[in-house]
């Protein structure tokens, strides 16, 4: 019986979303403000947008933690590393989501660059797998990413990505296919304790929807975040907390048909010496 009700709520969540769709912007920090994260600039910039992790110092890597309306089942986990090199920045990326009955893997790895004094760019490999019991067997598929990023100046960001550039399917009897998404999206710091992002996104549904929010330290090491997307319509908050090279993040939003959505995150960063 339990099995039954957690698929049948699954599929409830689903209707409105592409396979691999569901592993979608990551960490804490971008949880806590609407889900908006293209040219904002963490480890999780190696999903967000990989091209933000040119302004990365120091190597960093993190660990995320999802969970949609209090279903184990229905979480998503995710590790995030970013390495600069003399070159440019190496980043990677695994997340998985699902339950036994229903699962989506994607395992990515990148690589970004600054070419101009202010422009950079980056490019992503996927490995997404689809797994699906009920009669489907496992379906696997190559994708591509794209990223642009610009600091026009120390408190003005702009960004562009790309999730599947070369519209890549996944090998399902029913034709089952990856989106193709684009987002733009800005950031603005007026103070250097105040931080305001937002993102515009094109996908499958052919609609432009928006996500964003704002970033208050209250102190050096404490912050205070708010944010609101309009698909899904959801209301978020967080919260940010920095020790030395430790960053931990939680967040929360609230979809008033499904209910709770909860986040946490924690970062270390590989300072330099």
């Amino acid at each position: 019986m339990k099995a039954n009700i957690t698929l049948a709520f699954f599929l409830i969540f689903a209707m409105t979303a592409n396979a691999q769709s569901n592993i979608s912007a990551a960490g804490a920090r971008s949880a806590g403000m609407g889900n908006a994260g293209v040219a904002t600039v963490d480890v999780w910039s190696a999903v967000n947008n990989q091209a933000a992790l040119t302004l990365l110092p120091h190597a960093e890597i993190s660990a995320f933690y999802k969970n949609n309306f209090g279903m184990s089942e229905l979480s998503l986990s995710a590790l995030s590393v970013a390495v600069p090199v003399k070159t440019g920045v190496i980043g990677g990326s695994v997340a998985h989501f699902g339950f036994s009955e229903y699962s989506e893997t994607k395992i990515s790895i990148a690589y970004a660059k600054r070419l101009w004094r202010i422009f950079s760019l980056s490019a992503q490999l996927n490995y997404n797998s689809l797994n699906f019991t009920a009669g489907y067997r496992n379906a696997t598929a190559v994708s591509g990413e794209i990223g642009l990023f610009a600091d026009l100046d120390d408190n003005f960001y702009v960004g562009a990505h790309v999730f599947n550039p070369t519209k890549s399917s996944l090998s399902l009897e029913t034709g089952e296919h990856l989106p193709v998404i684009y987002k733009a999206g800005a950031t603005y710091k007026p103070l250097s304790s105040l931080l305001f992002c937002a993102d515009f996104i094109y996908g499958s549904n052919k609609e432009i929807s928006f996500c964003g929010g704002m970033e208050y330290y209250l102190l050096s090491q404490l912050c205070l975040r708010a944010g609101a997307s309009s698909h899904p319509e959801l209301f978020t908050l967080g919260a940010g907390y920095r020790y030395k090279q430790i960053n931990f993040d939680v967040a929360y939003s609230y979809h008033n048909v499904l209910g709770n959505i909860s986040s946490i995150s924690i970062s270390y960063k590989l300072n330099r010496k």
